[in-house]
Order: structure tokens, then C-alpha cells, then sequence
């Protein structure tokens, strides 16, 4: 018997399984399976990557949600603003009854000026983390020039609308017209229109208040050049900044009154749409789009109590502003919902990664136990196989030197 070479295998033996043995136990303290890169070298590169991604899309989620908070502050802002433009329309409702008094009037004016003072300050005071939120600079839309509306403008009966073809100078200040078909002389076949014409601007130089004949059946002016007619400032001698031509009149016309009032140009900050980086991949980013809200842009930056046009112009401003910042409050809206769904994405795609990366990289502690237990026996059988092999080779020694000396 090669008593040597039993203890060398038993010895070798032992040596494999105390290094299994450590292995297991490194594992089962830090609860991973790969703790450097000779336990896996490939498992170990894509569990690194799959790290990495789930590290990209839970920052994400936090720069989604800081995008969600910006917007929430956006609209709040905007609700105080809508709720501003709702007082300002109840104020030149009252202002449009010959039942005020001046001073009535006058009181009302000042909290129209306030209010509007009010809507610039909350634009220009609405901030996240430094940013204005409000001004622009955080939208790509381009600034609408000066606009032209005609809430009411009914068809004439010979064809056409009352207002047909209106143009603007976009230098123009905020004007509001009516135009009127008062009366039909069957017996001169005219018909009597009236052109009202007014601004608040202190430039525009008074209203203009004027009385035309229409030849029934047709669309102009008895007595102008053909359309279209234009209507400047300063009692007609200022600077040229409406022209509009009209539908052909009937008799059936009589009566009809049509209404056009202009918006200025709006403005905005330099600056474009906000990026938010989902984590996701290289270049992932989600745009975030916040127009510019103030009092010129909402329209409302010159409402003054005067005369009915005047104030009828100022409702029809105000109505439009409701209307224009309820859009822009969906926009928003919009946007927080689609970010809100993103975040809810970029979680599960997280949580997924992480369970591939913990699925590659942790430990399997119930088998490593059984593999650590294992490996215990193993060592102490080994152990007390490599002592029995000691004992039998002293054992054999003694009785070979016996055998000499005999």
C-alpha cells in the first residue's frame, strides 16, 4: 500500500474543499455570489451594466419628478391668475352700467389696475430652483404677433360677412370697432351705416365716430375709393393701423351690428423648451413646454372702463384671456400627466433591471448554505482521513522496524 500517496490525494482533497469553503463563506457574509471578477467575469460585466441602467433611470425618476414639481407650480400660479381674470370680468360688467357713479367708476378702474399689475407680478415672481417659470424662457413657441378677432360678425345678406378681410399694423395699439347697418331709404336705395372706432391707448387720440351711406347691394362706401378702407389714429391724420373691407349689404341687413377688436403682440423671454433626462439611454430626455403668461400676452394689459365699445372690447379681452390661459393650464396639465406616466415606466423598467442584475449577481443563500455545510463534512472527514493515514503509516513503520530487528 502507497501509504504517501493515500495521504497526498487526502491531503490535495482537503486543500480543494477549504477553498471551497472560504469561497462559500465569503459569499454567505456578503450575501453576493460575485465579489470579484474571477467568481464570474462575464456574469460580473453584465450585472455592471444592468447597474449602471438602473442607476441612470432612478435619477430619472428623481428629474421627473422635480419636472412634475416645476409644472405644479406653473399651474398653481396660473390658477391664481385665472381666478384674478375672473374678478377683472365681474369689475367691467359693473363697469358697463349707466347706474355707476364716477367715483364708482373711478374705484373700479383702480382695482382693474391693481388686478393687472397683479397678474405681471405672479409671471414675474414664479420661479423653480432659480428659473422663472412664466417669462418664456422655458417655452419654444414663437410670441403670436398683433391678432385680430371678431367675436361677432354676422353674414351680410348679399354675400359674404359684415367684416370681410381685416388686416392689422402690428405696431398697432389695442383698438376695438364696431360697424353698425342703422336704416334703409327705400327711396334712394342707401343704406346708413355707423363705424365706431376707440382705443384705450393715449396716443389714438379720441374715438371716431362715423356715418356712411351704402348703395344696397353692394360693398362700398357711397362716395370712397373702392375697398379696402382704412382707419389710422388721430382722428384719421395719425398713422395707418386697420383696414377692412365689408360683405355686400341688402336691406335684410338692417340692424346687424359686427365687433373687432385687436390683441397686442406678445413678448417673451430668450430661452427654449426645458429638457428632463429620463435616465433611459444616452440623449432620453423629455421636453417640458411653458409658455409665457402675462398681461400683455393674456391680452388684459390695457382694460379701461369707458364707454360701452370700450367695454364691451374689454370683455370680449378678458373672455379671450379666460379662454387662452385655461389652453395653456391643459398644456400643462398635459405635460404633467405624460411625465407622471413616464416616471411610472422608468420604475418599472428600474425594478426589472435590478431584478436581472440581482438575479446574475447575489447569492443563492439556501443552496450556498447546503454547499457551506457540505464542505464542512467534508473538510472533517478529510481531516480525519488524512490522521487515520499518519497513524497506519507510524503503525506500519513499527512493525517493519520489529520485523528487522527479530
Amino acid at each position: 500500500m502507497d501509504v504517501g500517496a493515500l495521504a497526498n490525494l487526502a491531503l490535495n482533497a482537503s486543500a480543494q474543499t477549504q477553498q471551497d469553503l472560504m469561497t462559500q463563506t465569503q459569499r454567505l457574509s456578503s450575501g453576493l455570489r460575485i465579489n470579484s471578477a474571477a467568481d464570474d467575469p462575464s456574469g460580473l460585466a453584465i450585472a455592471t451594466s444592468l447597474a449602471t441602467k438602473v442607476a441612470g433611470l432612478d435619477q430619472g425618476v428623481q428629474e421627473i419628478q422635480d419636472a412634475n414639481n416645476a409644472l405644479a407650480i406653473a399651474d398653481g400660479a396660473m390658477a391664481t391668475m385665472s381666478d384674478i381674470l375672473q374678478r377683472m370680468r365681474t369689475l367691467v360688467v359693473e363697469a358697463n352700467s349707466d347706474l355707476e357713479s364716477q367715483s364708482d367708476l373711478n374705484d373700479i378702474q383702480s382695482e382693474l389696475t391693481q388686478l393687472t399689475l397683479e397678474i405681471n407680478t405672479i409671471s414675474e415672481s414664479t420661479t423653480y430652483n432659480g428659473r422663472n417659470l412664466l417669462d418664456g424662457s422655458a417655452s419654444s413657441d414663437f410670441p403670436m404677433p398683433t391678432q385680430i378677432m371678431t367675436p361677432l360678425n354676422p353674414s351680410a345678406s348679399g354675400g359674404g360677412t359684415l367684416y370681410n378681410g381685416v388686416t392689422v399694423s402690428n405696431s398697432a395699439p389695442e383698438v376695438v370697432q364696431s360697424f353698425t347697418v342703422n336704416s334703409f331709404d327705400p327711396t334712394t336705395n342707401m343704406l346708413t351705416v355707423t363705424v365706431d372706432f376707440e382705443s384705450t391707448d393715449p396716443n389714438f387720440g379720441g374715438s371716431q365716430i362715423q356715418t356712411f351711406q351704402v348703395v344696397a347691394g353692394t360693398n362700398q362706401f357711397s362716395g370712397l375709393p373702392p375697398p379696402p378702407y382704412f382707419q389710422s389714429t388721430q382722428q384719421g391724420f395719425g398713422a395707418s393701423v386697420l383696414s377692412f373691407a365689408i360683405g355686400t349689404l341688402t336691406a335684410a341687413d338692417v340692424g346687424k351690428t359686427a365687433v373687432l377688436y385687436t390683441l397686442n403682440a406678445q413678448t417673451k423671454a430668450p430661452g427654449g423648451n426645458l429638457s428632463v433626462n429620463s435616465g433611459d439611454a444616452e440623449g432620453s430626455v423629455i421636453p417640458i413646454d411653458i409658455p409665457a403668461v402675462n398681461a400683455n400676452n393674456l391680452g388684459v394689459s390695457e382694460v379701461q372702463v369707458g364707454d360701452s365699445l370700450i367695454n364691451e372690447g374689454d370683455e370680449y379681452r378678458i373672455d379671450y384671456a379666460i379662454q387662452y390661459l385655461g389652453a395653456i393650464r391643459a398644456q400643462v396639465g398635459a405635460q404633467n400627466v405624460s411625465l407622471q406616466e413616464a416616471m411610472v415606466n422608468s420604475n418599472t423598467s428600474a425594478v426589472n433591471q435590478q431584478a436581472s442584475e440581482s438575479a446574475i449577481r447575489d447569492l443563492d443563500v439556501a443552496t450556498a448554505v447546503t454547499e457551506y455545510t457540505k464542505d464542512q463534512i467534508q473538510v472533517t472527514i478529510q481531516n480525519r482521513m488524512v490522521a487515520g493515514v499518519q497513524t497506519l503509516a507510524q503503525q506500519f513503520a513499527t512493525l517493519v522496524s520489529d520485523a528487522i530487528v527479530a
